[in-house]
């Protein structure tokens, strides 16, 4: 069984591609191998053609050969296998190197209440009170800022809202999130991925313990080096809304024709597409509605999506209306558009734009 520190023998290889959510096409090598990925998170930053990797083999009655541990980003490896962290927060705990922590020490692990599992349940060495703490690998991050989580996330939602309720019944409850990145100032929740969830900690804020650190790994990603508390900026994140614009990615399988509305009928190439829209009132709404199979047929776009294959969708909310800027900036990196696609109402060529290969 895998412990941390990390004193087992680890593997470079080159990150191809993503044939699934949990296994990864990888070269070490000049030799293709196929291995197992930990972490069901979207990683789309992380995960691109080139990236190293760090694996480790796994024993003879495994499915794949290998499981990845780690991909480098910058100077610094990043740690995917999510199943890990808690045994380094345990250790840390263990060792009283998370300060505001110091007191206490790991009584449980993989508690249950009601219908959840948390990480662990801790006790004050000295007051014997004790904690209920979740822990969230965090692996999306910009320069200064990192952001949780990368998908959309009903379970941590529930987690969150579980925790609260704990707090109420007279028991502490907290969450720490955890970012593999030593370069971080900042932590947020992702509110261009998950508004619900982003609320849900915004509630949380005085009513339980809300932490998150930086961890610093030495050169041969073995042990944490050294860990910083991350400040969290929460009135910022008080005037986030529910407002924005968002893409549609997906995939036609084959060339289509297809009747689009008042502009006829027209030819889709098979490839990939990016749709640019806004929803100014309620962004959730708006694109919950383009996910619903059966609707009434009233923009451009709903009578393509019944044909799209690996429908996905980014968010961005923002008070400025930014659907023309960035229908602007895919014009300049599309293979094409095509002409007065989902642009009715405003002064633009296309919302809609084709890309031979995948964005």
């Amino acid at each position: 069984m895998l412990d941390y520190p990390f004193n087992f023998p680890k593997i470079e290889a080159i990150f191809l591609e993503r044939v699934n959510r949990f296994v990864v096409k990888a070269k070490i090598k000049n030799k293709k191998i196929f291995a197992y990925l930990p972490n069901p998170g979207r990683l789309w930053e992380l995960l691109l053609p080139g990236k190293e990797l760090l694996l480790f083999k796994n024993n003879k009655n495994s499915k794949l050969p290998y499981t990845i541990l780690a991909c480098k980003n910058g100077s610094h490896y990043v740690l995917l296998h999510t199943h890990l962290t808690n045994k380094i927060i345990k250790k840390l705990i263990t060792e009283g190197k998370l300060g505001f922590w110091k007191d206490y020490s790991v009584l449980k692990e993989e508690i249950k209440f009601n219908s959840s599992r948390f990480d662990f349940l801790l006790e004050n060495k000295y007051t014997l009170e004790k904690m209920v703490l979740e822990v969230k690998t965090c692996t999306l991050f910009g320069k200064k800022i990192a952001m949780f989580p990368d998908a959309e996330t009903k379970r941590g939602t529930k987690h969150i809202l579980q925790l609260i309720n704990i707090q109420k019944d007279g028991l502490k409850s907290g969450i720490l999130f955890v970012i593999m990145n030593p370069e971080i100032e900042y932590f947020i929740p992702a509110y261009h991925i998950d508004y619900e969830f982003t609320q849900a900690l915004i509630e949380a804020k005085d009513k339980i313990e809300i932490r998150a650190i930086a961890l610093k790994w030495d050169k041969t990603f073995t042990y944490v080096k050294n860990l910083k508390e991350l400040q969290i900026p929460f009135e910022f994140l008080k005037k986030i809304e529910d407002k924005g614009t968002y893409l549609l990615l997906f995939k036609l399988q084959n060339k289509e024709k297809i009747k689009v509305g008042n502009l006829g009928e027209k030819i889709f190439e098979k490839g990939f597409y990016v749709y640019v829209g806004s929803g100014m009132r309620n962004l959730t709404k708006r694109i919950n509605r383009h996910l619903r199979k059966n609707k009434k047929l009233r923009w451009h776009i709903d009578y393509l999506i019944p044909k799209a294959q690996n429908l996905k969708t980014i968010s961005i909310r923002s008070f400025e209306k930014l659907e023309c800027k960035i229908a602007k900036d895919l014009a300049l990196i599309s293979d094409y558009m095509i002409i007065n696609f989902g642009a009715s109402d405003c002064k633009c060529k296309s919302h809609l734009f084709y890309f031979s290969k995948n964005p």
